[in-house]
Formats: C-alpha cells, sequence, structure tokens
C-alpha cells in the first residue's frame, strides 16, 4: 500500500524574485529580477538584454496536462534529459554541456548545487508557475551565477484578479494529476497557493534486448516494471508593496515524491525503491529609490533523499539510505544609476549547504558542509548614437567555497577540508540599429565546483581526491533578434552561433578492480547554432519552432556522447473563436526530432534519430470549463533517453479544467 508523504509547508525564509508581468494591465515591479523575452527590442529597463534568453509562459490553457520539462522543448540550446514515464526524473542541459553545468532558480533562490545535484523538474507542477526562463551561456548579474551552461528560473504564478483553478488528468498507464489553484488580492498584497497531488503505473510496454545491443534477434517486447510513482505538493506564494517604494514577497514550497526504481531497460530491478521529500522558504524585500535600488534576501530549505535496494538491483553493491540535505542562502544586490548613461550593480551572496549521508548497510560516508561567499560587480553602458540604440555590460565575479568534511581515522573523528577560490566574468553587448531589430553577443566563462563526494569519497569504493580542481568553462555567443508587430499578427525571432569548451572535466577512473577515483582528466568542445520563433495570426493562429545544431570533439576526434545533433521543435495551435454555444475550439499538433548520437564515450553505439508527434483539441465550456484531449508519440516510437532509460511510446490523456472569478 503506497504511503504519502506531503511536505508540510513550515515557515522558513527565502526569495521570489521581482517579475515583469508579460500583459499590460502589470502592476509596477522595481526592477530586481531580469527578465529577457526572446526577440525583445532592446529596452531602456533593467532587463539584461545582451543575454541569451528565452521566456516560456506556464500559463496557456492548452497546456493544462503538459510538464515543466515538456517546456522546456520549446526552448533553442535546451536538451530535455527523461528517464521514464511521468514522474520519473527529469532535467535540462544547455548547450551541450553537463547536466552540473545548469543553475537552476525558484524565483532567485538556487535550487541546485554542487552536492544536490541538477533539479529534478519532475516533482514541481506547472500550475504552480508564471513562466520560465532561460540563460544561455553567461546570466544576468543579479543571479550572481558562474554557471559553465547557463541558468534556468522558475517564476511563480502571479494572476492580476482574484481566481480559482481546478485541474484533473487522467491517461495512459494508470497517470493522474490533480491541482487546485487561487490568487487573491486585498489592497496592496497578493496571495497565490496552490496544492495538489499526481500519480502513475509506470508500466508502458518497451523493446528489451537482453543486453545485446548488436544482436536485434533476441529482442522481446516486456512492460516497465517497478516504475509507479505518487507524489504531492504545495505552495504558497506572498507579495506586497511596503510605503511608496518598497516590495515584500515571500514564498513556500513542499514537494514529496515516492516509487519504484525500474533501474535500465537492459538490466531491470524488481524491489528498489526511492522517495524524496523537499521543503524551501524564502523572504526578499526591495526598495527603489530615485537613483538606485536595493534587494535583501535570505532563504533556507531542506530535503531528505531515501533510497532503498536490499537486492543490490542498482549499482555494485547493497544500499539503505537516507541522506538529508540542508541549504541556508542570503544577499544584497544594489543598483545605483549616476548618469542616464551609466548603471553599476553589486552584488554579494553567503550559501551554506550541508550533507548528512546515511546508508544502514555500509559503512558511514563523511558528513559534511560547505561555505561559499561571492560577489559580482557590473557596469552597464547604455543609450543611443545617431538613433542607434546600444547596451554594454561587463561584469566580474568571483567565487570562494571552503568544504568541510567528517571522518573516522583509527577510531577517531577527523576534519578534512578543501578551499577553492575562482573568479568568472561575463560580457554583453547589443545593438538596435533598426526598432524591430538587435544584434547581440557575449563572452563569458564558468566554473562548476567538485562535490563532496568527488573531493572526499565514501571510504568504500570512491576514494578522496582534495587535489580537485573546478570545472571550467569558456562560452561566446553572436545572432540576431527580430520582433514584428502588426495589427494582424506577431512575430519575435532568434539566431545565434555559440561556441562552448570545458577542461578539468571531472571523471571517475578505476584504480583497481573495486576501486575508483574522482580526477581531472578530460576536456570537450561544443560548437553549435540554435534558432527559434514564436508567430500569431490573428486570434485563430499561434505557432512556435526551435531548432538546434550541435558538432562535439572530445579528445583524440571522439564525439561527446549523449549530445544529439539535432534537436528540433514545432507546434501549432488553430483556434475557431465562439462557434455558438461554444466559446473557442482549439486544434494542437506538434512535432519533436532528436537526432542520432552516440550512446559511449568510445563512440561504438549510435543511437538512432526519432521523431515524436503529437496532437489534441480542446474545447472552451461556458461557465468556465475546459476540457482538454490529447495523443502523445502517436507514431509509437518511444526510443531510450538519459542511460539507456525507456520512455514510454503512444500515450493519451484526458484534462478537465475549471476556472471562476471569486
Amino acid at each position: 500500500m503506497h504511503r504519502l508523504s506531503l511536505a508540510l509547508l513550515l515557515p522558513a525564509l527565502g526569495v521570489t524574485a521581482g517579475v515583469r508581468a508579460q500583459d499590460a494591465s502589470a502592476d509596477e515591479d522595481y526592477g530586481f529580477g531580469a527578465m529577457a523575452e526572446v526577440a525583445a527590442p532592446i529596452a531602456e529597463t533593467d532587463e539584461d538584454d545582451t543575454a541569451a534568453s528565452t521566456v516560456v509562459s506556464a500559463r496557456d490553457t492548452s497546456r493544462a496536462d503538459l510538464t515543466l520539462q515538456e517546456l522546456l522543448f520549446e526552448v533553442p540550446g535546451a536538451h530535455v534529459v527523461q528517464s521514464g514515464g511521468q514522474g520519473s526524473y527529469s532535467t535540462v542541459s544547455l548547450r551541450g554541456g553537463e547536466l552540473g553545468h545548469t543553475s537552476f532558480l525558484l524565483g532567485e533562490m538556487p535550487v541546485s548545487g554542487p552536492d544536490s545535484g541538477p533539479l529534478d523538474l519532475s516533482l514541481l507542477p506547472i500550475e504552480a508557475f508564471d513562466r520560465l526562463e532561460v540563460y544561455r551561456g553567461g546570466a544576468p548579474a543579479l543571479f550572481d551565477s558562474g554557471a559553465i551552461g547557463g541558468v534556468v528560473r522558475l517564476v511563480p504564478r502571479e494572476d492580476r484578479q482574484d481566481r480559482l483553478f481546478a485541474t484533473a488528468t487522467g491517461g495512459s498507464f494508470g497517470s493522474w494529476r490533480a491541482d487546485v489553484t487561487s490568487v487573491l488580492r486585498r489592497g496592496r498584497f497578493f496571495v497565490a497557493t496552490n496544492a495538489g497531488a499526481d500519480g502513475s503505473r509506470g508500466d508502458f510496454p518497451y523493446r528489451y534486448d537482453n543486453a545485446t545491443v548488436f544482436d536485434p534477434t533476441d529482442d522481446e517486447i516486456r512492460r516497465r516494471a517497478n516504475a509507479e510513482t505518487l507524489g504531492a505538493h504545495g505552495m504558497l506564494h506572498v507579495r506586497g508593496t511596503v510605503g511608496s517604494h518598497g516590495r515584500v514577497s515571500a514564498l513556500l514550497l513542499g514537494v514529496s515524491r515516492q516509487g519504484g526504481m525500474p533501474g535500465l531497460g537492459a538490466s531491470p530491478a524488481y524491489d528498489a525503491r526511492r522517495e524524496d521529500l523537499r521543503a524551501l522558504g524564502a523572504l526578499e524585500y526591495q526598495h527603489c529609490g530615485e537613483h538606485g535600488r536595493l534587494q535583501l534576501v535570505v532563504g533556507g530549505s531542506f530535503r531528505r533523499q531515501r533510497f532503498t535496494d536490499l537486492l543490490g538491483e542498482i549499482g555494485i553493491g547493497r544500499d539503505a539510505t537516507n541522506d538529508t540535505f540542508r541549504h541556508f542562502f542570503s544577499r544584497v544586490a544594489g543598483v545605483a544609476q549616476p548618469t542616464a548613461w551609466l548603471e553599476l550593480t553589486s552584488v554579494l551572496s553567503v550559501r551554506r549547504d550541508g550533507y548528512d549521508p546515511e546508508n544502514r548497510l555500509a559503512r558511514d560516508e563523511s558528513r559534511s558542509a560547505r561555505t561559499t561567499i561571492s560577489g559580482t560587480q557590473e557596469v552597464r553602458l547604455h543609450g543611443d548614437l545617431r538613433g542607434v540604440g546600444f547596451e554594454l555590460r561587463p561584469s566580474v565575479r568571483v567565487e570562494h567555497a571552503r568544504t568541510d568534511a567528517y571522518g573516522m581515522r583509527l577510531g577517531q573523528e577527523h576534519l578534512f577540508d578543501s578551499t577553492i577560490t575562482r573568479p568568472t566574468f561575463r560580457v554583453g553587448a547589443s545593438v538596435r540599429p533598426l526598432p524591430w531589430l538587435g544584434i547581440v553577443g557575449s563572452l563569458a566563462n564558468g566554473t562548476r565546483m567538485p562535490s563532496v563526494l568527488e573531493l572526499f569519497g565514501d571510504r568504500g569504493a570512491l576514494l578522496p581526491n582534495a587535489e580537485l580542481t573546478p570545472e571550467r568553462g569558456r562560452s561566446a555567443d553572436g545572432g540576431v533578434l527580430v520582433r514584428l508587430v502588426r495589427e494582424r499578427g506577431e512575430l519575435v525571432a532568434e539566431a545565434r552561433y555559440f561556441h562552448l569548451s570545458v577542461d578539468d572535466l571531472i571523471r571517475y577512473q578505476a584504480t583497481s578492480q573495486y576501486t575508483a577515483i574522482a580526477q581531472n582528466v578530460a576536456r570537450g568542445e561544443v560548437n553549435g547554432v540554435e534558432a527559434g520563433s514564436r508567430f500569431s495570426i490573428g486570434a485563430h493562429v499561434r505557432g512556435q519552432v526551435a531548432w538546434t545544431y550541435l558538432k562535439t570533439r572530445a579528445p583524440r576526434g571522439a564525439e561527446l556522447p549523449w549530445r544529439p545533433n539535432v534537436e528540433a521543435r514545432a507546434g501549432l495551435e488553430l483556434h475557431s473563436g465562439p462557434l455558438g454555444w461554444l466559446e473557442d475550439v482549439a486544434l494542437i499538433g506538434t512535432w519533436n526530432h532528436r537526432g542520432s548520437f552516440f550512446h559511449d564515450p568510445a563512440n561504438l553505439v549510435r543511437m538512432p534519430s526519432r521523431h515524436w508527434i503529437g496532437g489534441g483539441v480542446r474545447v472552451d465550456l461556458p461557465r468556465g470549463l475546459d476540457v482538454l484531449f490529447t495523443a502523445r508519440d502517436l507514431a509509437d516510437e518511444g526510443g531510450q533517453d538519459f542511460l539507456g532509460q525507456p520512455l514510454p511510446g503512444r500515450r493519451y490523456a484526458l484534462t478537465l479544467r475549471y476556472e471562476m472569478e471569486l
């Protein structure tokens, strides 16, 4: 019998970013939290128009049964990693980088790190968010991030009217979701809440190759076993103004998921289990004066991750782990504008991460703590020269991290430590020769600090190496942005060339039959082109296209594994408008393409390219009721993704959504 763990939303400290609304009725925002919309013209605001950024709305009712990771398919340069069906681990890498090269923010609160790893997007409900902002390469200075690949920022939901939303979805392989969201405004404050649950059997059919990749004669069709999931979530977001120049906001979030660990497609596991519980909170205050702005942020989070594999079906031995992560974050940011063409930004952040691993079937691992202090300084020059708008943003960032691990040696507890300091920089520039055309480019470098496990090992199979240095990345990009707005339609588009090179990649090297050590041994290079566009024709046609091409190179001329050479996405919606007693009927079509890629570093196994075609119809009924039917992977392609995990094939879902004004 399933046991549903619901994270309790206890008061905690943290931040939600100031966001600029995407409609004309948006409340005034005092400017913290850059939101650079795709192809937006160079604007005289605090938005960083030099950043390679894409914004994807999460509020469209046609997306009511989508997940956050599915929205990221619409972002050029993004590679969405999945490990199965609904509720399975999913995250994203940017521009051919490693998974750990992408940082994640909830508002402005960091929710990923060297030890906790990339954010599992499957844990978070789409209904709780307003939009996703994806920054490839260097990120805006106010985020104080030195990530190699880029930053993904999840912006909590905000509405301009008092509303209640309720959504229920049922689909193939026992998948279901239910959510309730409300927004209330009272005077200067608004309160948004979201609560819901989801689950799935995950027993989709897949091709089992009997661990003989090169011999298809012994392949057979099996159903995925031990893939059921059950989850719950809740969020509270409060924002309001204080006086005539201040704003305060608070955010509480709790998520929980448990279920089976089915293992790889070629090596299924039938008894392994997992459980993940997270809670975080945030508080922010910002003040805007005549010639400057000030932001204060504090936040904290707790995570408990359990994994049980009593039969040793996954990995090299039996496990019964109960790991906990604790995180505290604070930041102060200031922006001064001494002249109309000059702006100075300073950011100082302090972060404390605690990691306490436990495995009752193995020797104790070291508990550890990491303190990170970072600071960013940016100069913004902007204005017009003979009618040509320009913007230049050079910035420098320094990150200092001290990591302490406690372990037993000769019967006594000892402290082991590592101290690393690394600078990074970014220079972004943009020119607007025409009102509808922007030319942009940037140079940046970034780092990824070694994890505690890489530095100090697990006192078992993984040996310590306190001499590890951070992974180092250098990136450059340049391109054009276009935005055309006419009475009967709109077109926004972007196209960029980019380069990414990474040195000192950390990889485990075998030291004996049973032990390995992390070392800085690898490097990689990625060159690519990314392009995307969104368009609308009147009130009846909307579309979107994203395309990415990668050319990768590892040492000795091989290609980097798990990097598709081409990824593409196209979507089209046709709306009828009012049709008799129906308010609207929409036909929806999608096409996703993932090119071929190598499964292994030696380039011996090439995975074939695949296409996923989807479609759906949405009917808007009177009194706020919508009905949405969707079909995914109509050609039943299925296939594999991260580390050979099989993906579900053809599947269907029916969603009912009710909306009312309060």
